[in-house]
């Protein structure tokens, strides 16, 4: 019996361990968007931007935001996840989520108009305490990009869209990939 239950619990470390973590302070480094358009859900409109702008407001004013993320080749074999950072210069209010959805666009630079919106990916909730954004697994569970294989050599299309009545997420974005730990404001993905 005593061998059944320290087998049981070195499986269970060993399964442990070679989970994927997200830990933030696991990361290797982080690739950031190479083009980022506002999405004026109102008049179709996409207009470049150097932060994410993902508002509904009770005015009638909603913007989602798209993102085009080359991630490169070296990573192949590494693992990604979805990394939001804000900082108290941005502006967070109303419900503070961000629903993800990944796009059928060809290329962000390109597309003047329409968002092309396919999958939700995941849902994303500010916690004001640490300045990131983390998965809601009870608002949207599974989320499929809170740990994935990096796709390597392709480029990921995702758009954030407001969640609720009323969602106001202007987030500055950094625009230079990161190696090392210190995540990026913005939108970026995470390797390791």
């Amino acid at each position: 019996m005593k061998y059944t239950t320290a087998a049981l619990c070195l499986i269970s470390a060993t399964i442990s361990l070679a989970a994927p973590t997200t830990k933030r302070d696991a990361f290797a480094g982080f690739i950031v968007p190479s083009v980022l358009k506002i999405h004026n859900v109102n008049n179709n409109v996409n207009t470049p931007s150097v932060h994410t702008s993902t508002i509904r407001a009770a005015n009638g004013v909603e913007t989602s935001t798209l993102y085009q993320i080359p991630i490169p080749s070296s990573l192949q074999g590494k693992t990604c996840a979805l990394v939001i950072h804000a900082t108290s210069a941005d502006q967070i209010e109303g419900t503070q989520e961000l629903d993800i959805f990944n796009n059928l666009f060809a290329d962000l630079n390109n597309l003047p108009t329409g968002n092309q919106r396919n999958e939700q990916l995941a849902r994303v909730k500010f916690d004001a305490a640490t300045g990131f954004f983390d998965f809601d697994t009870v608002g949207f569970a599974n989320p499929k990009i809170q740990s994935f294989p990096c796709p390597a050599g392709n480029t990921l299309k995702w758009e954030s869209v407001a969640v609720g009545s009323y969602d106001v997420d202007v987030i500055a974005q950094d625009f230079a990939n990161v190696v090392g730990p210190n995540a990026p404001n913005g939108l970026s993905v995470g390797y390791y």
